[in-house]
């Protein structure tokens, strides 16, 4: 074997091993980041707020009447239709799906919900174009481009309900919570709770850390917000921040 030859093989070898350490490492940190995940179990929250068990993720949903409105899509699509049996909520009934982004945890049951209008903020369309992407180049994919895309704070009704988008980059460019009749607030994945309290999830979820630490304080700030309600870690009436 000639010298050039032995060379590039060796610069080969060294490249490939250590893009295998780095897999590795990203791999055991991601691994340990989802062992922090807490999601609820299907069931009743509050009086017409209603949670969908998941893999590692929640669904809400809210009733309005005869109809209901789904806050993220889980998952697992066969486990969401699963669980909102238990519940006796048809996907059918849905008039419409929040996305607070659109990661695959948040979008899996989409496809449940063909009948429904679908709303996300205006600014992950990044996400889901090319222009942006999570890691490396892998960008997110979501069915159907009829979305209705909403605006920082802007206020729309679904039937009897108040629904104010409010964006919280970090996570995702285009992140945003829903504040649900001035009083419930879905935060998505921008903050997770310890204690009760709201903390930064882990940093190997997010785009932006610093920027998602930044979004929290905008949470914190909402006055009339009662309840943050997670999508990985559960509920709190208790809005304080603890240190990072």
């Amino acid at each position: 074997m000639n010298k050039p030859l032995k060379r590039t093989l060796l610069t080969l070898a060294i490249i490939i091993g250590i893009a295998t350490i780095i897999s590795g490492i990203i791999f055991f940190k991601f691994k340990s980041a989802l062992e922090t995940l807490k999601p609820m179990e299907t069931g009743t929250i509050f009086d017409d707020i209603f949670v969908v068990g998941d893999d590692y993720a929640n669904m809400f949903i809210i009733q309005d009447s005869t109809q209901y409105i789904v806050i993220d899509c889980g998952n697992n699509a066969t486990m969401v239709a699963d669980e909102m049996k238990k519940l006796g909520i048809s996907p059918d009934d849905v008039a419409a799906v929040l996305l607070t982004h659109t990661d695959a945890d948040h979008t899996g049951a989409l496809s449940l919900f063909d009948k429904a209008k679908r709303y996300m903020s205006k600014e992950e369309v990044q996400m889901i174009n090319g222009t942006k992407s999570k890691f490396m180049w892998f960008g997110n994919s979501i069915p159907r481009t009829n979305y209705i895309l909403l605006e920082d704070r802007e206020i729309f009704w679904i039937g009897n309900v108040k629904v104010e988008g409010i964006l919280v980059p970090g996570h995702t460019t285009g992140m945003m919570a829903f504040l649900i009749n001035d009083k419930y607030l879905f935060t998505g994945d921008i903050l997770s709770l310890q204690e009760g309290k709201m903390a930064p999830i882990p940093k190997i979820f997010n785009m932006d850390t610093k920027q998602a630490i930044a979004s929290m304080e905008i949470i914190r700030n909402i006055p009339s917000a009662v309840y943050i309600i997670t999508s990985h870690w559960g509920f709190t009436d208790y809005i304080t921040a603890v240190d990072e």
